[in-house]
């Protein structure tokens, strides 16, 4: 397969609903999430450094600091965009249950910034995030697209036995492939790196909390064969699929409250 025909297998955009809109949709949707939160009467604390080194590595809290169950969320953009303003649709199901919303920024992986250490950096940020809320009972901790992957790491590699459920929306695990793409290039992904970086699926293999892993139909070909092999390994896993929903719908409709998507990851939330 040419490095074109793969890339495109990669791309979830080429591969949504509205190709030419939804990249500009999605933002708007987010944004739109964003200012709602600053315009409530939540409590919150933006731009918070836990690496003083990095550009954006900071974090942003959504509710108070006393709460007792945190929700850790980690944002998506293939590791080349995106922020942690923009992956806020969590919150609504969050806050409503009783639960503080911190965000967490990294900084893009390149050839002069590899991925392991983009890796390295979003785990700091949720360590930092467990230290901060030391009063806190239980954190659950998520991700959309490659946050999926950095939540991942961050709940198979960080010990801390209030990490109560991982919640993984669209996520990309095995990176293989992607040194091969227009992605991995911009990435400076090696194939050694791209196989260090890898999600091993068998870490998750009879953990001890809830995991809830959610896929779409309309997604990049890659990005659905990857969620339903891991849900086939990982049987303890709750799995759902969405057959309407696209890559960037996966996270927009989190703030419908009609939607599967929103009904389904409050039951999850809830439940913990």
């Amino acid at each position: 397969m040419s490095e074109c025909d793969l890339t495109t297998e990669f791309s979830c955009s080429k591969n949504s609903k509205n190709p030419d809109t939804c990249g500009v949709e999605c933002d708007t949707k987010v944004e739109k999430v964003y200012q709602d939160l600053k315009n409530s009467s939540i409590e919150r604390q933006e731009d918070l450094p836990y690496d003083s080194n990095g550009k954006m590595t900071q974090i942003d809290i959504w509710g108070p600091e006393n709460a007792e169950k945190v929700f850790i969320m980690i944002h998506g953009g293939y590791w080349l965009i995106g922020n942690r303003k923009k992956c806020l649709g969590v919150a609504h199901a969050a806050n409503k249950l009783g639960y503080t919303v911190v965000s967490v920024g990294y900084d893009y992986a390149n050839k002069d910034h590899v991925l392991s250490k983009t890796i390295s950096e979003a785990l700091e940020g949720v360590q930092f995030a467990l230290t901060k809320f030391k009063d806190a009972k239980k954190f659950v901790i998520g991700g959309h697209s490659v946050g999926a992957h950095l939540a991942f790491q961050a709940v198979t590699r960080i010990s801390d036995p209030r990490i109560s459920g991982a919640f993984l929306s669209a996520g990309i695990y095995k990176l293989q492939e992607l040194v091969y793409t227009s992605y991995g290039k911009d990435l400076g992904l090696t194939p050694e790196e791209a196989e260090a970086c890898s999600c091993d699926y068998q870490l998750l293999k009879g953990i001890r909390f809830p995991v809830l892993i959610t896929n779409c139909k309309v997604e990049s070909p890659k990005l659905y064969e990857q969620n339903v092999e891991f849900s086939k390994i990982v049987t303890t896993a709750q799995y759902k699929e969405y057959g309407n929903e696209d890559h960037f719908t996966m996270l927009t409709e989190l703030t419908n409250e009609d939607s599967p998507i929103y009904i389904d990851f409050y039951n999850f939330l809830n439940s913990i």
